[in-house]
């Protein structure tokens, strides 16, 4: 029955659902199994991992969301969606990932190749007696970094206007809904960085 739950916490459990990914080459520093999961890869009876690359969600855009549902009734306390940016205009593509997920509660991580993701669980595995708070020291980028980083890619806006802008809202949704009379209260962003902002959150993702 898929989701069962099986108790081997020393090895990182693998659904068949990735038998064929590239990644588990470059699962050296850890030990895994595969196993009928709910998750892509379990890394504790708490902690799942969902992996996307971002080559297939581009053709397929409503699987993370079906994926994503599926997981609703097994409430993992830590749910991470390992997202794979294998294709070059990937701004938009993360984009409106993130405002699609937004309401799951999980926390994005994203890698750049397949050796990249490897080393993400790898991490996810060895750390994870020591709290989330440990993860946020390693170099993997979070849902708050991607946030930050695909600000910095619409036209004209930089490091300052993306601090800024995170200061003033509380989540993403609140920053792609924005109120135009409560965001020019932001110095230096001026009409042209209002409009740009605008045309990043309104164009079509796709």
């Amino acid at each position: 029955m898929s989701g069962t739950i099986i108790n081997q916490d020393d090895q990182l459990i693998v659904s068949p659902r990735q038998r064929k990914n590239p990644v588990l080459r470059f699962i050296k520093n850890v030990s895994y199994i595969e196993g009928d999961i709910a998750s892509d890869f379990m890394i504790s009876k708490d902690i799942g991992v969902l992996f996307l690359s971002l080559k297939y969600h581009r053709v397929n855009t409503k699987y993370i969301i079906n994926r994503l549902d599926s997981l609703v009734p097994f409430r993992l306390r830590n749910l991470f969606l390992l997202c794979q940016v294998d294709v070059n205009d990937y701004d938009k593509l993360l984009l409106g990932l993130l405002t699609s997920t937004f309401g799951y509660g999980c926390k994005i991580l994203l890698s750049w190749s397949a050796r990249e993701s490897a080393a993400v669980i790898e991490i996810l595995k060895l750390n994870r007696y020591k709290g989330i708070e440990s993860l946020n020291k390693k170099q993997i980028k979070t849902h708050n970094e991607s946030v930050s980083n695909l600000l910095l890619n619409v036209k004209s806006v930089n490091n300052t206007d993306v601090n800024l802008i995170c200061e003033k809202f509380n989540s993403l949704r609140e920053i792609i809904h924005f109120d135009p009379d409560t965001i020019q209260d932001i110095k230096g962003l001026g009409q042209k960085k209002l409009e740009s902002l605008s045309a990043a959150f309104t164009n079509d993702f796709y």
